[in-house]
């Protein structure tokens, strides 16, 4: 009698402690699904991207990749802007890629920039794509003037927009851009200002005598008539791999213990 009484306990301790444990698997599970993962989320930005430009005066648009963590095989950046408020003279290929094999300006307003890694160093962190030089033709309109990316963040397979294309893959990490919305004024050159940010916070940039002068949260520059680009700063991302890996070793714990204790 002693030995079917014990028995008995047994099975039930064992079929509470199975219980017990599944459920706990279960929200354990639950709470890693529930987590919040970080995608790689790589991002382009035109810097500066807002401004002041006078008729008859040129100036430069910087072109800033962030990947976020991720490494990049390419990045093809696409622009557009409006040929009769803007003209767009040369580009000035960054560092960040081994090789630019597709660089063009139409006569329609758009802008084609292709960087290429070696098969033997890709690309990760944030750095200048490239450097575009602008014109204000002397009888542009004044007002508004937009220069856009050509991105579709709805369709991430699409392969005729701006892209950046995670290594060893054909995926499509960029998420997010930023245009530029800009001003035609009538002034002189000296006085054009643009917005960056520089040094830790936003400042207005003013362009003299070939040379840029930032204040409120910056450098000095003068006589080189270049347009500093600021980098962005790196970021961090976890992806789904880890977690869907951390799923993987747990499905694969829940299955042994599972079968020791049918």
């Amino acid at each position: 009698m002693n030995i079917i009484i014990i028995t008995i306990i047994n099975r039930v301790c064992k079929f509470a402690f199975k219980r017990s444990f599944q459920a706990s698997l279960i929200i354990f599970i639950t709470f890693i699904l529930a987590s919040p993962v970080s995608a790689l989320a790589a991002t382009l930005v035109l810097s500066p991207a807002t401004g002041t430009f006078n008729r008859g005066c040129n100036f430069t648009l910087g072109i800033n990749l962030d990947t976020a963590g991720a490494q990049t095989d390419g990045t093809d950046s696409i622009l557009n802007f409006d040929p009769t408020r803007l003209t767009a003279s040369n580009i000035t290929e960054g560092t960040i890629y081994s090789d630019y094999p597709g660089t063009n300006i139409d006569s329609t307003g758009k802008i084609t920039i292709s960087g290429l890694a070696s098969v033997a160093q890709p690309f990760t962190g944030s750095g200048v794509l490239a450097t575009i030089s602008f014109l204000v033709p002397a009888n542009a309109p004044t007002g508004a003037a937009q220069v856009t990316f050509d991105f579709d963040p709805a369709n991430p397979g699409k392969t005729t927009d701006s892209n950046v294309v995670e290594r060893n893959t054909v995926k499509d990490v960029l998420s997010s851009v930023t245009n530029g919305s800009y001003t035609i004024g009538t002034g002189s050159c000296s006085s054009q200002t643009q917005t960056t940010a520089t040094g830790g916070g936003t400042g207005t940039t003013t362009v003299t005598g070939g040379g840029t002068t930032v204040t409120g949260g910056g450098t000095t520059t003068t006589g080189g008539g270049t347009i500093p680009v600021k980098t962005l700063p790196p970021a961090g991302s976890e992806t789904l791999t880890f977690t869907l890996g951390i799923i993987g070793v747990t499905l694969t714990i829940l299955g042994i213990l599972g079968f020791a204790l049918i």
